[in-house]
């Protein structure tokens, strides 16, 4: 692990950290001096272990190059990983805090409350310090999403484009050969979600699948990719104040309220099981609830076979709604961040810098068939030639982390709620975009976009 580390460059980080406290040259091993830390880390699933592994991974790499320098310093680090949901392993996070049972270490969903709340550190002086060594080729857009009043809160440990997956099987069935399909549905994501609608449609009518689009049951990084479709501001990141923007939002409710009449979408979204299982059977045409990663989810769960994967799907980033936007992907961070309890940040530091090098970000992508966070791991050996991950590894530049703001997610929670309610037929567009209209003025410093 961690190649690109030289061990002339090893040495001035590990001097700086342990110089002061132990001396390095000369000391028995009667005298070593353990270092123990503590590390939660979530999935959700388990497709994320390799997440944890890492970290334990870190810590075995650098206690063999401190045995290699006669360094009577050593490094214990103690991983639990949980595979509850975001929202419990928040809970029970926040729990053990105020219990005085935090972790060193953890990786939560990026929540800009863990830094207003001092529950987490900055790290802005390690990326700083070891940037060159390490840092350099993280794609520089990640950045963005664990960047908060002019810090850096977290480090990205995984990446997975959100966007939509569509069934070339189907659109075989319906006359198309591959080279048309390419055409209406280039992987560049240049056409509109009105063509995927349109040939979505098609398939219903002619019976060839049960669901012609299906979309998040829940609200997530995906669900604000469909907003910005249709252009809908939701953050103004010149004054890092929320948008209602009601012109867009209402065209965004339109939309789905047609779909629901023409028989596209459903009048609920179905759970996360038929979502997975339906489109993995060719019964669902076209699913907006996933992203580059899920194959790999699909294969241990759902049977998706490498024949199918290769021949019969087909990815691209989201496509505008409107004139005027671009194919956008998003991604909800979850990086590894070091709690205001740690007592040995800088070691917890090291550790995390370790467990993102290059090689261990490859073990993590070729476990879990997401693209590399870090550009120079698409050269390691695990997934070089792997052919899945590097067609998809571009899609990681078109990504925009959603907005880092302590009420976006009560935002998109009640943007959510208001298109289950006009899918079902129960209140209409213009009713929802009152609602968060009204919702708006809760939130202080809120603007709002006019008709």
């Amino acid at each position: 692990m961690c190649k690109k580390l030289t061990m002339i460059g090893f040495l001035v980080v590990l001097i700086s950290l342990f110089i002061s406290t132990v001396p390095v040259i000369g000391v028995t091993i009667e005298s070593e001096k353990v270092y123990e830390l503590t590390a939660n880390i979530i999935g959700p699933g388990p497709i994320g272990t390799k997440k944890a592994e890492n970290i334990e991974s870190a810590a075995e790499e650098i206690n063999k190059m401190l045995e290699s320098m006669g360094s009577p310093v050593r490094v214990k680090v103690s991983v639990k990983f949980s595979t509850l949901k975001w929202g419990p392993f928040a809970d029970k996070f926040y729990m053990d805090f105020r219990a005085g049972k935090a972790p060193d270490i953890v990786n939560l969903r990026w929540d800009p409350k863990l830094a207003d709340g001092k529950f987490i550190i900055p790290l802005d002086k390690y990326i700083a310090m070891w940037w060159d060594l390490d840092f350099y080729d993280f794609y520089s857009n990640l950045w963005k999403g664990v960047t908060w009043k002019n810090n850096i809160w977290g480090i990205p440990n995984d990446i997975c484009p959100a966007g939509v997956w569509y069934r070339k099987d189907v659109l075989r069935k319906l006359g198309y050969n591959d080279e048309e399909i390419l055409k209406m549905l280039p992987s560049d994501g240049k056409t509109t979600l009105n063509k995927l609608a349109e040939l979505a449609k098609k398939a219903v009518d002619a019976g060839l699948v049960e669901y012609g689009i299906l979309h998040r049951p829940s609200k997530g990084a995906g669900f604000y990719a469909t907003l910005l479709e249709f252009g809908v501001k939701c953050y103004d990141t010149l004054t890092g104040n929320l948008v209602i923007d009601e012109p867009a939002l209402l065209k965004f409710y339109k939309w789905h309220a047609d779909m629901v009449k023409e028989g596209v979408i459903p009048p609920e979204p179905p759970s996360w099981k038929t979502i997975h299982a339906t489109f993995v059977e060719g019964k669902t045409f076209c699913t907006l609830a996933s992203h580059v990663g899920t194959p790999g989810e699909w294969k241990k769960k759902y049977g998706l076979t490498d024949k199918a994967l290769e021949n019969d799907l087909g990815f691209l980033p989201f496509p505008p709604a409107v004139r005027g936007i671009e194919p956008t992907s998003v991604h909800e961070f979850a990086p590894y961040l070091i709690t205001t309890k740690c007592k040995h940040p800088d070691i917890a530091a090291l550790l995390i810098m370790f467990a993102t090098s290059p090689h261990a970000c490859a073990i993590h992508s070729a476990y879990t068939l997401r693209p590399p966070y870090r550009g120079s791991a698409l050269e390691d050996p695990l997934i070089k030639d792997n052919e899945y991950i590097q067609k998809t590894a571009p899609s990681v530049r078109t990504v925009q982390p959603v907005p880092v703001h302590p009420n976006f997610w009560d935002y998109m929670t009640r943007a959510f709620n208001a298109l289950k309610g006009v899918e079902a037929g129960i209140i209409t567009p213009t009713q929802a975009v009152d609602d968060l209209k009204s919702f708006g003025t809760t939130i202080p410093h809120m603007e709002f976009i006019k008709k």
